[in-house]
């Protein structure tokens, strides 16, 4: 949870990095390309900026900015076709491709986890609480169209194959998990 100017920063630094390694050159050039990859670090800039002023004290100041950062969140989000609600992945998040990307707002994520597209992290339609969504470790490595679905805890180090189901608990670490419904395929060590 972003809560102070010092985790709100190392978190954008942090995911900034990574996005330069997929091909982000900067503002500028994002600005003139109109590239994809641009456009999702702009979305998680508003997401984290969202997260970090919903969760400080709130002054008249804080609202504003709140209310700023949460428009610009939501717009960027339907444009890419992303909905991440606050507060709900650690630092280090990398989004590959936009587009079919939903994730519950009771969902909690580890750090450094990886979306690739067209996937779904969130409950089985029961809407009772966190019990009934994912708590996925750190290192998560989310496949096309892979869903994850139901109050089930995922490991740390967890690569799910591309079109993956998966509905039960794996507390393993450092596991690949493939199929409908989903398997261990092997041991990642």
């Amino acid at each position: 949870m972003i809560d102070s100017k010092l985790s709100l920063k190392e978190c954008i630094s942090i995911e900034k990095h990574l996005y330069k390694g997929i091909g982000y050159k900067g503002k500028i050039h994002s600005y003139i390309t109109q590239c994809e990859v641009g456009k999702i670090v702009q979305y998680m800039q508003a997401l984290r900026k969202d997260e970090y002023y919903s969760n400080i004290k709130r002054t008249p100041w804080a609202k504003l900015m709140n209310l700023i950062f949460r428009r610009k969140h939501n717009r960027l989000g339907i444009k890419l076709g992303i909905n991440i609600p606050i507060n709900t992945f650690g630092k280090g998040l990398l989004i590959y491709h936009s587009q079919g990307i939903v994730v519950h707002k009771n969902a909690r994520c580890g750090e450094f986890c990886k979306l690739h597209g067209l996937n779904c992290i969130g409950n089985k339609g029961i809407e009772s609480g966190s019990r009934n969504t994912p708590t996925i470790g750190d290192n998560l490595d989310l496949g096309v169209g892979a869903v994850i679905i139901g109050g089930l805890v995922l490991g740390n180090n967890i690569k799910v194959g591309a079109n993956t189901l998966v509905c039960h608990s794996f507390s393993e670490n450092d596991i690949t998990l493939v199929g409908v419904p989903a398997r261990v395929l092997n041991n990642n060590n």
